[in-house]
């Protein structure tokens, strides 16, 4: 049953990644002892870019037991600045002295293909109640508008019940997994941090708007929320 969310706040963007790092250090840590593997979902955008340095220069994560997933991908070619993977690998994975396992989306495809390629890559998690695979962690933004991954408001994502699902967004189409999936993580942490988005914070956590960030943070199951002081200036 879902609970309410968790709510951390720090002094600064800086030490909000920081103290991210250590939880997600210790969730990892926690799963391989548990089943041998710890497998997350992680964001693209801007505001992760600094978790992803502090991730790669910790020594305590078993990085051969870690397997990685993109949560939304542009539907560019793979070098291309716009591209998530490609900043996950710069901002972490190519840091690293170990290598995860390690599952970027199939772009510049027939979108039938690059989704049913994904859904093959998620098959191996173990499965929810609800026949959906289960991440150990899904590490979530949210932007202005309180969309999460690539699912906007009222956007044909919205609605998809399937494991993952393609559709529009700025800049270029997308790939996403679905609200649906991540909400079966057995972690979600959202990252946010900026006063530009202290009051749509607020609005996701202290009421039931109609947003994807919101239903996300509604309905999952062990929901964390990372902020800076500036983000979480409206929460009172």
């Amino acid at each position: 049953m879902a609970r309410e969310p968790l709510i951390h706040i720090a002094e600064s963007k800086e030490d909000a990644a920081e103290t991210l790092s250590a939880w997600v250090a210790q969730a990892a840590q926690e799963d391989v002892r548990d089943h041998r593997q710890s497998s997350w979902a992680l964001s693209g955008g801007s505001t992760p870019v600094l978790l992803y340095h502090r991730l790669s220069l910790r020594s305590d994560i078993p990085w051969s037991e870690v397997c990685l997933y993109v949560v939304d991908e542009r539907d560019v070619v793979a070098t291309d600045p716009l591209s998530n993977a490609h900043m996950i690998e710069e901002a972490l994975i190519d840091r690293l002295p170990d290598a995860p396992e390690w599952h970027p989306w199939l772009t510049v495809a027939n979108p039938s293909e690059s989704l049913a390629r994904y859904r093959q890559q998620l098959a191996p998690l173990p499965r929810s109640q609800t026949g959906f695979p289960q991440l150990d962690l899904a590490l979530m933004g949210m932007g202005d508008d309180g969309h999460t991954a690539s699912v906007f408001p009222g956007s044909p994502q919205e609605t998809v019940q399937d494991w993952v699902a393609f559709g529009p967004g700025p800049n270029a189409p997308r790939l996403t997994l679905t609200l649906p999936l991540l909400a079966q993580a057995r972690r979600i942490a959202f990252l946010v941090t900026g006063l530009e988005k202290s009051a749509r914070v607020a609005e996701c956590i202290r009421s039931d708007a109609n947003l994807p960030a919101a239903w996300l943070s509604r309905h999952g199951h062990n929901v964390h929320w990372f902020l800076d002081r500036e983000s979480a200036r409206d929460l009172g």
